[in-house]
């Protein structure tokens, strides 16, 4: 730790460092410096170099810096301080282990330091007026992220505004000082000690901070919750704020460190339990923990997300709140407790994520202890990939007055599995005797499964299912030969025409299939609901002979009634492309016969 000399400085102008003693004790009593930074500082490097002097500086910034640099060190001088200690030129910043020490040592340094200047440039020099103690308050120094730690930590802190003239010490201005930081009077003034406010409450000190490298808005509150951690720039503030956040777990159970809202966020939006940034915890200020009233299980970082129990409260669709050992503010009612808002991500490994992250909740009567994992960075289980089990369920189909199920090929006998529930059930379009769910076979080109449909001109055709690369879904259709005897027909037989594609729609001479499958996740499956629909296109020649034959013995054909009954479409618009085709047809076999 290096100091400055103050009386050289006060006697000459120069600027002088000296170590700690050999044995690394610190001064008995040394000052300490908190200031706002200038664009240009001078540095270690340049009082070493012999250039923090007037003629070696290069621009107004860093003669503002130098001037500052004195002043502290006459101030100091003149109030009986042999050294005092200045953050922008007593760290070997090149020298990362040097920095790191500092950076977690700080807090400590400012709270054994005898007195500590706080240096307002540009703040008024007196505040007797309601204007001059707004602009005291609005200054940057009340910004600064590295300013919070500086206010709290010293047992003395005297305020200077930039011509160095006193405007008022930390107990002249303890109401003026709670009243714009939102601290609590008696922390500032020592009386009670930081522990003393919640996790939240802290954090909430610092949501209005900012600091000029993003992980120091994490790294400048380490001595505020008493934790220590490496310093790693580049790592980033949200990273950076997550490891501050799981080192103040290490040392406490408050649950008020759950409690941040982010008004911002959008309202289908999934998160952490853990905050991004100090900012989320603005409203947070009045969040208090219930004390130690019931044992609780320790947190745990694990490789599936924090590992947490918390009382859980089912809403409906996966949605709990889970109340935190927390009252409710602002009146703190009896048996009441703060609550946040969590879904359930997965059933088989308790995965949950926090939504609603915008709001609050609160209850009366908390839900069973559970045992939850909870991941910063949550998502939902992704259909992608291998599972324990696929399987195909049919969902909605096409009317079975139009198009009727006639059989379903399998492989062989097998097991088949429960379906999900589903608000389309594809019983009222598949007959009892045939399964709705069936296994997915996972070898790359595998059928496994054939649906066999039939309409009311006896027109068939397949509809196939199987894979394409082994954990896709893929699908085939077949036209099948109107003579051809359905019962005979063998899952073995038509394997060898299945042809797969991911494409959801299938255009044939007669007819148009359109397919989809979505992915369901249930535990350890994954089921892959199937959605069909068929329209015909086209009549078959053995419907235009027929219709031809009818024409020409006169028995009784009803061209328009015909039309009605032969041609069943989903939409009005493939209804007229047929009547136009049918109409076309039957006037040639017209010619044809006479």
């Amino acid at each position: 730790m290096r100091f400055l000399e103050t009386r050289i400085a006060k006697e000459t102008g120069t600027l002088r460092l000296t170590k700690t003693r050999g044995n690394g004790q610190l001064p008995t009593t040394y000052a300490i410096l908190s200031h706002t930074w200038e664009e240009d500082e001078i540095t270690l490097e340049d009082i070493e170099n012999g250039k923090a002097n007037d003629e070696s500086v290069k621009s107004l910034a860093a003669l503002a810096s130098l001037s500052k640099l004195r002043g502290a060190c006459i101030q100091a001088a003149a109030d009986g301080y042999e050294y005092i200690w200045i953050d922008s030129c007593c760290i070997e910043k090149r020298d990362p282990a040097e920095l790191s020490e500092a950076i977690n040592s700080m807090f400590v340094w400012y709270r054994d330091a005898a007195i500590c200047y706080a240096f307002l440039r540009d703040a008024p020099n007196e505040l007797l007026t309601t204007q001059a103690k707004a602009e005291f308050t609005h200054h940057k120094w009340f910004t600064r992220g590295w300013t919070l730690q500086e206010l709290l930590a010293p047992a003395e802190v005297i305020f200077f505004s930039g011509d160095w003239l006193k405007i008022g010490d930390k107990r002249l201005l303890c109401l003026l000082l709670a009243n714009s930081t939102g601290i609590d009077k008696d922390i500032l003034l020592g009386e009670r000690p930081l522990t003393s406010a919640s996790v939240a409450r802290r954090m909430s000190w610092a949501a209005k901070r900012e600091t000029t490298r993003p992980e120091d808005g994490a790294y400048c509150m380490m001595g505020i919750f008493s934790v220590n951690m490496p310093m790693l720039y580049g790592e980033g503030g949200e990273k950076a704020f997550l490891r501050l956040q799981e080192e103040i777990m290490k040392v406490s159970d408050d649950q008020s460190l759950f409690a941040w809202v982010d008004l911002a966020s959008p309202l289908d939006a999934i998160k952490g339990l853990l905050a991004p940034e100090p900012s989320y915890f603005l409203h947070s200020n009045t969040i208090v923990p219930y004390q130690d009233w019931e044992p609780r299980a320790p947190y745990a970082s694990t490789n599936r997300g924090l590992k947490i129990d918390l009382h859980l409260t089912e809403l409906a669709d996966g949605e709990y709140v889970a109340a935190l050992d927390c009252p409710v503010p602002p009146d703190y009612e009896d048996s009441t407790f703060l609550a946040i808002y969590l879904r359930k991500l997965s059933d088989s490994d308790e995965q949950y994520a926090r939504v609603r992250v915008g709001q609050f909740a609160s209850v009366r009567r908390r839900g069973y202890l559970r045992t939850i994992y909870i991941r910063q960075k949550p998502q939902a289980p992704s259909p992608e990939g291998a599972y324990l089990h696929h399987h195909v369920q049919l969902r909605t189909g096409p009317p079975p007055d139009i198009y009727q199920v006639v059989s379903i090929l399998l492989p062989g006998r097998m097991a088949l599995p429960a379906a999900l529930p589903s608000r389309d059930s594809a019983r009222e379009w598949v007959p009892a005797k045939w399964p709705t769910v069936f296994p997915m076979l996972r070898k790359p080109m595998q059928l496994s499964g054939a649906i066999i449909f039939q309409n009311k001109g006896h027109e068939r055709l397949a509809l196939m299912i199987g894979t394409l690369g082994g954990f896709d879904i893929a699908f085939s259709v077949l036209e099948l030969d109107a003579e051809l005897d359905v019962a005979q027909l063998s899952f073995k037989a038509i394997q060898g025409q299945f042809e797969p594609s991911t494409a959801g729609r299938f255009e044939h001479p007669y007819h148009s299939v359109r397919v989809s499958a979505t992915p369901v996740l249930q535990t350890s499956s994954k089921y892959y609901m199937v959605d069909i629909g068929i329209e015909a296109v086209n009549l078959s020649v053995r419907d235009i002979a027929k219709q031809a034959y009818d024409i020409a013995t006169g028995s009784g054909y009803d061209y328009h009634r015909s039309q009605d009954h032969s041609v069943l479409l989903e939409d009005k618009k493939h209804a007229d492309k047929t009547k136009r085709k049918l109409a076309k047809k039957l006037s040639i076999w017209k010619r044809l016969l006479e």
